[in-house]
């Protein structure tokens, strides 16, 4: 399965990635969910509380038992950066469609 997104770099810039989606987990220290891509160098994280994570969780498995071939953030915003990076930006409530 593929997930598009709309992703900010460090520089607060907006493209639209695509990627393969290899999984979702929610880190409980930093209030963020990490999505888990084939990119090794960098991660997607998106800051969170952990009711929306449960939330996007529930709509990425409803995708996954329809066998959608793409899920599409269609809200919300994910940040881009190198592994470890930190960012400061406002919690996400994500909107997920299946493609």
């Amino acid at each position: 399965m593929y997930i598009a997104m709309q992703c900010s770099d460090s520089n607060g810039t907006l493209n639209t990635e695509v990627c393969t989606f290899c999984g979702i987990r929610y880190d409980t220290r930093y209030k963020s969910a990490v999505i888990s891509t084939e990119h090794l160098n960098h991660d997607y994280v998106i800051p969170m509380e952990a009711k929306d994570y449960e939330s996007a969780v529930r709509q990425i498995m409803d995708a996954l038992k329809n066998h959608a071939d793409i899920i599409r953030i269609e809200e919300g915003i994910v940040c881009r950066g190198r592994k470890g990076e930190s960012r400061h930006v406002e919690p996400q409530k994500l909107v997920i469609a299946q493609i």
